[in-house]
């Protein structure tokens, strides 16, 4: 049995019990700076309402689906999760499976991976390393009739239930509120991701290329991963340097760096935001045994996360519930690394700046 000594902190309105050792680590904020991953990092693309995008794809019992322009409807989940006054929304059609992708929300997020993706056809293709939005009339000029009417419908179902706030904000500029979604890499291979709220921070990080869809006996055509709103995301083509931030985004000392700064619920604190990259967490040097150290780590989490987590999808509908378990499942390679994050927050704390200042910002 190791003995560990543990004092009390009171810092901004918590307090809480650490170790000695994360004296040092506050030390090393007093002295640092936000890290330089702040500006990487983008709230992804705001996908609503959910009945118009979210959909699942409809089977037929003896013909099966067409893998390039498969039948979807209005998934179950989105209807589920629908507000008022989109409660009554059902779309369905035909639509080419390029404009299908996956997209990662805070409910799928867990540490170290997700849980199955869901479905969404959004209108965009790849243009210039980014995405461009493709409207109805480009849908029908360009000779993709399935994409087309799906968006007629979109189209008229948000100007009904909006009416003259339609005016305003057309479905188009919605879901790409603030450039949420147009600004998102097509080019590189890799998103690392973080849950903008919650009470714990949790990261992972997913590849964004096209691939199949299995259904049953047959599969489909996706083109990619978005992020939505509840995601922040920073696009890189470099896997150890994605494995890297991901590390430092599930480790202990990383979320209780944080909790001071979050606001409080009723469940907890919540809004996570850009509040981890006002850290000093340094950036990833292949050249430094430590950060392959942690790449190391990551790739192994990650690996073993993503075969417990779907043993716990069809169990547990909770995804607290299931990155509690993920978390125990990982014990021994989070317990690495955070010792390893503490050591690199230490030496990244260099330049002075003021703790009362930091815990301050929001």
């Amino acid at each position: 049995m190791t003995q560990k000594e543990f004092l009390y902190y009171e810092i901004g309105q918590r307090s809480f019990l650490e170790s000695r050792e994360f004296e040092k680590v506050l030390k090393a904020i007093e002295r640092g700076q936000r890290s330089p991953y702040y500006e990487n990092f983008s709230q992804g693309a705001t996908i609503v309402p959910h009945s118009l995008w979210f959909v699942e794809p409809i089977i037929h019992p003896k013909l099966g689906i067409d893998p390039t322009k498969p039948r979807l409807r209005t998934s179950e989940q989105a209807i589920k999760m629908a507000k008022d006054p989109y409660k009554d929304v059902r779309l369905e059609g035909e639509v080419e499976s390029r404009f299908l992708y996956e997209v990662v929300t805070g409910s799928e997020l867990a540490p170290f991976c997700t849980k199955t993706l869901q479905i969404t056809v959004l209108p965009i293709e790849p243009h210039a390393g980014h995405y461009h939005i493709m409207r109805s009339e480009e849908a029908q000029r360009r000779g993709f009739s399935g994409l087309r009417n799906w968006l007629a419908i979109a189209e008229k179902t948000w100007t009904t239930k909006r009416r003259e706030k339609a005016d305003k904000l057309d479905i188009y500029q919605r879901i790409d509120y603030s450039r949420g979604l147009t600004s998102q890499s097509s080019k590189s291979k890799y998103r690392v991701l973080y849950n903008k709220d919650g009470t714990y921070l949790v990261g992972c990080v997913l590849e964004n290329e096209s691939g199949s869809l299995k259904l049953d006996s047959s599969s489909i055509k996706i083109s990619g991963v978005c992020a939505d709103d509840t995601i922040l995301h920073f696009d890189v083509s470099d896997l150890d340097e994605a494995m890297f931030v991901v590390a430092m985004l599930n480790a202990p000392i990383v979320d209780s760096l944080i909790k001071p700064m979050q606001s409080r619920g009723q469940w907890g604190e919540r809004h996570i935001q850009k509040k981890v990259l006002e850290l000093p967490l340094p950036k990833f040097d292949p050249n430094n045994k430590k950060h392959m150290e942690l790449v190391a780590l990551t790739k192994q989490a990650h690996a073993k996360a993503q075969k417990t987590i779907r043993n716990l999808e069809d169990k547990y509908a909770s995804i607290g519930k299931i990155r509690s378990i993920i978390k125990a499942e990982l014990s021994e390679e989070i317990l690495q690394i955070d010792k390893t994050v503490r050591e690199l927050i230490i030496q990244s704390g260099n330049i002075p700046n003021s703790l009362h200042d930091f815990i301050g910002k929001s």
